[in-house]
């Protein structure tokens, strides 16, 4: 679990982590293809699950596809590491920005290139599909 600077365990700050966690995979891994992307972009998880958690998940997804884990392995730390560092600065919006799927993490990696580059500037997806895609594909699959 993980913890505060007082060695206590604080919801707001798992979720903060995990938030700035998978924004900064998003960002990491968005020029690259593989096809366990497309698994990760299904995945959920809950409310208590930390940052590290999830890296293991996302690590576990790649090594079943037999991907070249060095890249990887350096994502998942730098994600880790942004998640640590940028947790002092940003706990409050990163923890309010929480998401417990992939594909709203994506919706919130849209908004937040919105802001940044406008509507016409904005970074595409190339590594991810458009969370608008994954959405239609989830409900057709029910």
């Amino acid at each position: 679990m993980e913890q505060d600077v007082t060695g206590g365990s604080l919801p707001g700050e798992i979720r903060a982590r995990r938030t700035a966690f998978v924004a900064r995979f998003i960002v990491l891994r968005e020029s690259k293809r593989s096809r366990a992307h497309r698994t990760i972009e299904q995945m959920e998880w809950s409310d208590d699950v930390t940052a590290t958690e999830l890296a293991e998940r996302f690590r576990k997804v790649f090594v079943e596809n037999g991907d070249n884990m060095v890249p990887v392995e350096r994502d998942i730390k730098r994600a880790l590491a942004h998640s640590s560092r940028s947790l002092n600065y940003f706990i409050n919006e990163y923890s309010e920005r929480s998401t417990l799927t992939f594909i709203d993490a994506l919706y919130d990696y849209e908004r937040s290139n919105k802001l940044l580059f406008g509507d016409d500037e904005q970074p595409k997806l190339g590594g991810w599909r458009l969370p608008q895609e994954l959405e239609r594909q989830k409900n057709k699959n029910k």
